[in-house]
């Protein structure tokens, strides 16, 4: 069926902040940033999305959101962490790590993807933090304390922002330009634990790139 299809994927792509006020005193946890997925494609279509703004707990590490300041004339980019990461192939395996990246996508059947707008989705210690604190490069524990462990100047997601200010956030299109997809459904992609055809790039992909339609940004609010 793969061979036989005419054309590329066909997704649409809107995201989502809940809520869209966010206080560092009050709020321990970050809003949740969701990715909503509708493809128009007749056939199943599976998609890897590690590092792109389709997995949003790696994309914010990966530029895969753009962040804008709009409280300054005229609006400023806020500058993101980002974390480089020199990795093994990705295995289609049965229970490996890389199991959680692959999604399929139905005919006319929306797929929302959430996780905290933050670095490690505001957990424990890693509750966001304003900009004052962040520039300082410290690791604070759970009372906002710093310790000894450095840490990124930047921040991501609300994690570096400073309260009274109005941000706007976006799906960074260009980290969508390479997704690797195929026509068919996860369960057909993935093999049993040592089989020797677990490196994805020994797959052949579909041919062309996925024709995205990405809805309008976010704006949210600092206090």
């Amino acid at each position: 069926m793969a061979a036989a299809s005419p054309t590329t994927p066909n997704i649409s792509l809107t995201i989502s902040l809940d809520p869209r006020t966010y206080s560092f005193t009050d709020d321990p946890h970050p809003p949740t940033l969701s990715i909503t997925l509708l493809s128009h494609s007749a056939t199943p279509v599976t998609l890897f999305t590690f590092h792109k703004p389709l997995d949003p707990a790696t994309a914010l590490t990966q530029d895969g959101f753009i962040l804008t300041d709009l409280s300054t004339s005229p609006p400023s980019l806020v500058p993101q962490d980002t974390i480089r990461l020199q990795r093994l192939p990705i295995s289609r395996a049965r229970g490996s790590g890389d199991e959680r990246y692959f999604i399929t996508l139905y005919p006319a059947t929306p797929l929302t993807l959430s996780h905290g707008f933050a670095t490690g989705g505001g957990e424990g210690w890693r509750r966001p933090q304003p900009k004052h604190v962040v520039e300082k490069g410290r690791v604070v524990d759970e009372n906002g304390n710093p310790t000894g462990a450095r840490c990124g100047t930047r921040g991501s997601g609300v994690n570096g922002l400073e309260s009274g200010k109005r941000y706007k956030v976006d799906v960074n299109g260009e980290k969508l330009g390479s997704v690797w997809w195929k026509w068919c459904e996860k369960d057909d992609m993935l093999v049993e634990p040592g089989d020797r055809r677990w490196n994805l790039f020994e797959v052949e992909r579909g041919e062309g790139e996925v024709r995205w339609e990405i809805g309008d940004g976010v704006e949210f609010e600092v206090v």
